[in-house]
């Protein structure tokens, strides 16, 4: 959540963030106090006109609602750094680092930095296991062919076609859960937004398509070894039995 502001320029009005407000009237502070004063009225009128310009360029092609930090700093390198409009003659003030903007700041900083630790000792454990998993899946070789698809191939048939929809449905079924973390990660950290809502849609579908590949595998792999399963079960069956029968026998 960020704090926003009204502001008119030259009667046309924007919603602006707090950060994005502060840097453009610390801008127009800047330019004004560099004017001569029977130029500053017509420069500043001039200059906000374009601003206002700028700006709605920038909120169309981007379709967001308020006037970013990113937008401010591009309209300011397009339209000039103060030191372009003459020296500054307002006398030089110290100024307090810590005001409520800045331990806002700073405040925001702490938080983000502490975010991302723990996103981190989250996401690497994660990563190791993933990691370890498409190791012994494709690391792993027996008689020079990666374990997954040399037993996917066994098992599917010797279909070439069912083996690759096997290994890419594994590799999207462990990957897209992490992959969609990182993206929020590094979005929210960068921009303090989520992803949108068609990421998340894009994402997600692509996760499920990947469950309905892993079992339509399995269900190829039990047509393609129905007989084999069959026999092995009535063989468990058949020694569940006797085993049954041996400790009906001890216990008489």
């Amino acid at each position: 959540m960020k704090l926003t502001r009204s502001i008119n320029l030259q009667g046309v009005v924007f919603t602006i963030d707090e950060d994005a407000y502060q840097l453009l009237k610390d801008y127009l502070a800047d330019i004004e106090s560099r004017l001569p004063q029977d130029e500053q009225k017509d420069v500043m009128d001039d200059l906000e006109s374009r601003i206002a310009e700028l700006f709605q360029s920038a909120l169309f092609a981007q379709k967001s609602e308020a006037v970013t930090i990113e937008m401010v700093r591009d309209v300011r390198a397009r339209t000039g750094e103060p030191d372009e409009f003459g020296e500054n003659k307002r006398p030089k003030l110290k100024r307090e680092w810590i005001t409520r903007q800045g331990i806002g700041r700073v405040l925001a900083i702490v938080l983000k930095v502490i975010l991302i630790i723990i996103a981190l000792q989250v996401l690497f454990p994660v990563l190791a296991i993933i990691f370890a998993l498409l190791m012994a899946f494709f690391g792993i070789t027996i008689g020079g062919s990666a374990l997954l698809p040399a037993l996917g191939f066994e098992l599917l048939g010797g279909s070439t076609a069912w083996t690759c929809v096997l290994c890419v449905s594994v590799i999207l079924a462990l990957a897209m859960p992490v992959y969609m973390l990182v993206h929020w990660i590094v979005k929210y950290s960068r921009e303090r937004k989520h992803p949108s809502l068609r990421f998340w849609i894009i994402t997600l579908l692509i996760w499920i398509l990947s469950f309905g590949g892993l079992a339509a595998s399995a269900g190829k792999m039990i047509k393609v070894n129905g007989p084999d399963l069959v026999t092995a079960i009535e063989t468990f069956d058949q020694m569940a039995e006797e085993m049954a029968d041996e400790i009906a026998e001890e216990a008489d």
